[in-house]
């Protein structure tokens, strides 16, 4: 398995996994029409955005020659209060899930971040993706903030915070594993 930078050539690739993946995750907690109306061509201009936007890294995994995960950090798509980074994207197909690379993933993600010199980042999470909101508490993050209750379940988020700290000349991370 290899992690690697996302380029150009992959976003196609991407956008299929994501269906995936959300089908996956999402399958009774976003409304059935938005998974079944979901939008290869839509979903891979997202992607290339994403691959040509300076302010934010896109690491994909790739097994046997085939993308399996996804992961990105950097300037926040949508604002939080003053938060000037954040983890936007964690995803792995499900058969490559507890295998350490979720971990592996957020890591890259928080040790890049703080190489840039930042003290703290958030990570926004379905409210209802159980499994996700388990893993960023395990990883350390607080809850910050919880939408309200919505019809539509795809809307609802939880934001986590994530403090990266400096002690006596070395950066350091509250986990929790």
């Amino acid at each position: 398995m290899e992690i690697r930078l996302a380029v150009l050539d992959d976003c196609r690739e991407l956008s299929f996994l994501k269906r995936i993946v959300w089908e996956e995750t999402y399958r009774g907690i976003y409304p059935d029409w938005k998974l079944d109306n979901y939008d290869y061509d839509e979903h891979e201009k997202k992607f290339i955005k994403i691959v040509n936007n300076s302010d934010v890294l896109l690491y994909v995994v790739e097994d046997l020659g085939k993308l399996v995960g996804y992961m990105d950090y950097g300037v926040p798509y949508r604002k939080y209060l003053d938060y000037e980074q954040e983890i936007g994207l964690l995803y792995l197909k499900k058969e490559y899930k507890g295998k350490g690379l979720g971990r592996k993933l957020f890591d890259m993600g928080y040790e890049g971040i703080k190489n840039n010199s930042y003290n703290r980042f958030f990570i926004s999470c379905n409210k209802y993706n159980v499994g996700a909101l388990k893993f960023y508490e395990r990883m350390g993050g607080k809850v910050v903030y919880v939408d309200e209750d919505n019809e539509d379940k795809s809307l609802v988020q939880i934001k986590f915070h994530f403090d990266i700290r400096w002690y006596y000349g070395y950066w350091w991370v509250k986990k929790y594993y």
